[in-house]
């Protein structure tokens, strides 16, 4: 079994150069493309068809925390492979290395997210057109996660795990935050606790009401998921954020302004408002959402065929 020595966050983790059998793949790894604080995600080649490239994350398991997370994450890809608007699990191992253990996902290669695209296109703002198609698959993917039973909250929706795949699909990512726990928290200690998983685990500019103030009482459900899309759509129209992501005050007051330019059409501005309310039960569910757009209508205008996936 392929041995190697954890790494620390920011160094040369040594695995460059490697070839590495990992479930009925080997792959050799190449260049390292992205890193987090105890992960970092490579470039991978197919040994046995040179022309495939994957994404090979690989993670430092500390805790049986981390390890949740990380089983987690697999068993929300395995459960959703096939959609074309999730990042594909090829395979994946977890290691046993002296006193923690490593996981390795091979993943499929997408070269650009959503945040790249928005911060190199200047003040080029998207056409109509453009944002409806990126919206279509971000929608589709939390469909699919709303879908099943029980709903798959991501938690953890934003732009940097939007991936643009090689088909020309944009497909979500990194599912280690996701929930399926929706619950109302009344004891303090239990507060403390999801207080404690929410800073850690989502992303403040796109954090809910709901996950900012837990003394509301308010189901905390897949809704949350609503309210991030609501800040991702701001996002991919204006190229800014709707709320500074740091001001608790800001999000639980609503203080948001729809800038004057561009311009887009009244149902999207509408569709903003709407994911964007202040209370879970105020938002609508992600076909709703979808239907707020005329899902149908926009589908023939940009010529997309529904998949069984599909929020149509």
């Amino acid at each position: 079994m392929w041995r190697f020595k954890p790494f620390m966050p920011k160094e040369q983790t040594g695995l460059e150069g490697r070839t590495i059998d990992i479930g009925n793949l080997k792959v050799h790894v190449r260049n390292a493309i992205a890193e987090g604080g105890f992960s970092c995600v490579y470039l991978a080649r197919d040994v046995l068809h040179g022309s495939k490239q994957y994404a090979l994350k690989h993670i430092i398991v500390n805790d049986e925390e981390s390890l949740d997370l990380v089983l987690k994450e697999i068993s929300v890809m395995k459960s959703l492979k096939g959609h074309p608007n999730i990042v594909t699990l090829h395979a994946h191992a977890i290691l046993d290395v002296g006193r923690t253990k490593e996981a390795l996902l091979v993943m499929e290669y997408c070269d650009q997210s959503l945040v790249s695209v928005l911060e190199n296109r200047g003040a080029g703002f998207f056409e109509e057109k453009q944002v409806l198609l990126i919206f279509r698959d971000v929608c589709n993917a939390v469909f699919a996660m709303h879908c099943q039973s029980p709903p798959i909250a991501h938690r953890d929706l934003k732009a940097e795990n939007l991936l643009l795949g090689s088909d020309g699909l944009w497909k979500l990512c990194d599912f280690g935050s996701t929930s399926t726990n929706h619950k109302r928290f009344e004891k303090p200690e239990e507060m403390g606790i999801e207080e404690d998983n929410i800073r850690k685990h989502t992303t403040p500019a796109y954090r809910a009401p709901e996950m900012w103030d837990l003394y509301r009482r308010e189901l905390i459900n897949e809704k949350v998921d609503i309210w991030a899309l609501g800040c991702l759509l701001f996002r991919i129209c204006y190229f800014k954020s709707a709320f500074d992501g740091e001001s608790k005050l800001q999000v639980l007051n609503g203080n948001y302004r729809i800038p004057e330019l561009p311009k887009y059409r009244a149902s999207i501005i509408d569709l903003i408002r709407d994911m964007l309310q202040s209370s879970p039960d105020a938002r609508p569910d992600i076909t709703q959402a979808s239907a707020l757009l005329d899902w149908p209508f926009i589908c023939i205008n940009l010529g997309v065929v529904p998949c069984k996936w599909s929020v149509a």
